[in-house]
């Protein structure tokens, strides 16, 4: 499966799983730990595919459910010249942006901030990039199979809408020129007292230039947008407490003060563009427990007692862990 977009949410979203180690020595050679199949497919795990500190280590559950998990993966989702197209992408990108920030002499800044976030070189990055493009595919192949059940639990759980905003750029938001305060009267009259739609306003007086007419597309209660980032929080929190068709007042926020309107929260609407799933979908990011959820749709079958254990009681206590955050018995 080719990703479509890379960029944004590779590159803040957290990836759970274990990072191959090159020092990793052989348990036992092609002794099947799990076996998996869907459908009329067929994969073996071998213990030699684990890691010796990994299967040693059976206070640290996760890691070993993690292990187990990424070894799926790779059978499941094995990389491919799309993965690897898609991790040469960002850090294309990655490299542009800090080219761009900090001139000729980036690469100083790029290997410092690299280090500080426990990589040693680009290297290491991409390889990290490439396993979460094969952890979306794995997420991104059960929303494809399961789209009306995923999409109606984001739809329940996150309330969805879509939202447009007027950003109104200003030098300090705690103290305004008089030509700012102008416009942001000015674009208050028109929303209030013309027939102007909000989104021609936007065109004509917007200082975001990142969306055609203010659209900033599907906003949602987890975030998954990251509008709180671009933003700022008090701009989300006006967003969450709008109805369809309302408009909030000047917003203090991320460089600016903001007008922003929920245009519509129509369950088909939303329904139909989000069928359309790929790497930006927020229903990738709306439930931190949908790894789970997809790797218990997988039949796998044990050899090691110990190993199924940990592995399947990490599963449940995380789908406990899920029913009862939402309140259910």
């Amino acid at each position: 499966m080719k990703l479509k977009k890379c960029a944004a949410a590779l590159l803040v979203s957290s990836c759970l799983l274990t990072g191959c180690s090159s020092s990793a020595k052989k348990v036992d050679s092609k002794y099947v730990v799990a076996s998996l199949s869907k459908g009329s497919k067929t994969k073996n795990i071998f213990a030699d595919d684990l890691y010796k500190d990994v299967l040693d280590s059976s206070s640290n559950n996760s890691t070993v459910f993690n292990a187990v998990l990424q070894n799926l993966i790779d059978k499941k989702f094995p990389v491919n010249e799309d993965m690897e197209e898609d991790a040469d992408t960002i850090i294309s990108q990655v490299k542009s942006y800090y080219k761009k920030q900090y001139g000729d002499n980036y690469k100083s800044t790029l290997n410092q901030q690299l280090k500080s976030a426990g990589y040693t070189n680009m290297k290491q990055y991409r390889e990290k990039m490439i396993k979460q493009i094969q952890y979306a595919n794995f997420l991104l192949d059960y929303i494809d199979d399961n789209f009306d059940d995923v999409f109606n639990d984001y739809y329940q759980q996150c309330s969805p809408k879509y939202v447009s905003l007027i950003k109104i750029s200003v030098s300090d938001t705690s103290s305004l020129t008089d030509d700012e305060n102008s416009k942001i009267s000015e674009v208050k009259e028109l929303i209030n007292n013309t027939d102007k739609s909000f989104g021609d306003i936007a065109q004509d007086y917007s200082d975001d230039s990142t969306k055609k007419k203010g659209s900033v597309g599907i906003v949602d209660t987890k975030d998954t947008a990251g509008i709180s980032d671009s933003y700022g929080k008090d701009v989300f929190n006006a967003i969450k407490s709008l109805n369809e068709g309302q408009v909030s007042d000047a917003i203090a926020g991320t460089d600016g003060y903001y007008f922003v309107k929920v245009t519509s929260t129509n369950k088909k609407e939303l329904k139909k563009e989000l069928k359309k799933t790929d790497i930006d979908s927020p229903l990738l990011a709306y439930d931190d427990y949908l790894q789970y959820v997809v790797f218990d749709s997988y039949k796998v079958t044990y050899k090691d007692k110990s190993i199924k254990k940990i592995v399947q009681d990490v599963v449940k206590n995380a789908l406990d862990e899920r029913k009862s955050g939402r309140g259910e018995a």
